[in-house]
This record gives C-alpha cells, structure tokens and sequence, in this order.
C-alpha cells in the first residue's frame, strides 16, 4: 500500500469489489492512501476503461472486504445523509463521455448539473458560484457554461463542463476518469494547472487514463504511479515508473 506521513484525505486498504455488470472488470486487493496534495495518476488497460475505482473512492461500489475511507469515515459506517454530505466534498469527471453518461441529469440544464452539487450542500451565494463557474469555464476552454440540456450540448462541449464541475467549490478530493478524452491536447494546460492549484490547497487527487501521452506528460507530477491490471493494481512512488511523453 501507498504509505504517505499526511493524514489521509482518502485511504483504500485491501478493497475488493465484485464483478458487476456496470464494470469492466472487479478490484482485488486494493490499497491506496492519499493525503493533501498528493496525486496519484492511474494507468488503465486498453479497453477495459470502467472500473469500480473511483466508485469505491467515493462510497457508491460496495466493497465486500476492505475499508474504504475519506476524510477519516468509513463509508460503509456513514449514515445515508452524512455520506451525502460527505461527498459535496468530492468533485469528479466520470468516465462516460456524452448526455448518456457522465452524472448529467438529464432533466437540468448543463449550467445547473454543473452548480447542482454547491447550491445543494453549501450556503453560498447563487452569485458567487455562477462567478467561479464562469471563471472556471473560461479556463477550461468555454465562453461560458453551456445553458441547453446536455443530449443537446456538444460533447467536447460537456467534457470541459464537466472539469468544471469537478473543480468548483475546492473539493477535497477529485476524481478525474480520463478527463482529456475527446478534447487532448488542448484541455491539458487548463487541467494540469487546475490540478496543481487544488494540490496547492491541499486537495488530493486521483486521475485515470488509458492514453500514454497523458500517463508519460511530465506536467502532472504524480505522487504516486499506479497500474492496472485486470482487476489489480500495482502501487509506485512517481520516480519508480516515470515514462517519458509518447511523441
């Protein structure tokens, strides 16, 4: 297991989920901690891209062996509404790119998916969260969020929306499932330097990817390397397995 001298923000020991149809593959075993501001940088197998990992991170697979742990709570220990609360606290990019996935409720706008989280769990002002939305979707590449339903909203349009949402309100811990699909190269500078902002607050990430050139670019300095392979995952300090670039 990733051993790491800060407390941990999120802490996976010996987690193990069973297959399910929703995924690709089960997990086995797994053990990760994280604390503030490091990263860990998830390499997955080609073609097997849907994974229980983040799900377990944020207490929706159910670990039949293992502790799952952010911020200190067990999630399996949370009651319904603390648990609920608790992950007002995470923000993510989900793996499915398009309307069909990606936690976009079908029935709101983009704009408001992507505020949903903040107005719900938080007392800020309606006005200070539409200001850093703005801000943030600029950043990322939009003149503005996009105010259609997302089956409407191009789908490179959602998957900037979707960095967004996952960065707004400084979450503790982000989730990033290939968060460059459809739109690399062109959203990594925004993404890497959003990255390195929430890691300089103190907010911990995990960022999936099956693309080499992202797994090798030395912008996002990893703490931690890890490697999937089927439903396993091997666990290296950044300097371990550096990679240069793919050309």
């Amino acid at each position: 297991m990733a051993e790491s001298k800060a407390k941990a923000i999120l802490e996976l020991t010996g987690v193990t989920v069973e297959a399910d149809p929703a995924y690709d593959s089960p997990l086995w075993n797994v053990s990760l901690r994280l604390g503030p501001g490091e990263l860990a940088l998830v390499r997955l197998e080609r073609g097997a891209v849907r994974l229980p990992l983040a799900d377990a991170a944020e207490g929706l697979a159910e670990h039949y062996d293992g502790t799952a742990t952010f911020l200190g709570r067990e999630w399996r220990t949370v009651p319904a509404g603390e648990g609920a609360a608790l992950r007002g606290r995470i923000g993510r990019v989900f793996d499915a790119v398009g309307a069909a996935g990606a936690g976009w409720v079908s029935h709101l706008d983009v704009d408001e998916n992507v505020m949903l989280a903040q107005r719900h769990h938080t007392r800020r002002p309606s006005a200070e969260i539409e200001a850093e939305a703005a801000k943030l979707a600029r950043m990322f590449g939009l003149p503005g969020l996009p105010r259609g339903r997302p089956a409407l909203a191009r789908v490179t349009d959602l998957q900037r929306a979707s960095c967004v949402r996952a960065f707004l309100g400084a979450p503790d811990l982000i989730l990033l499932e290939r968060p460059a699909q459809g739109v690399y190269p062109e959203i990594m500078a925004p993404l890497i330097n959003a990255v390195r902002s929430a890691r300089g607050r103190g907010a911990a990430v995990m960022w999936l990817t099956d693309t080499p050139a992202v797994w090798g670019d030395r912008g996002i300095r990893p703490t931690w390397r890890c490697v999937m392979s089927g439903s396993q995952m091997l666990v290296l300090p950044a300097e371990e397995a550096a990679e240069p670039a793919a050309p």
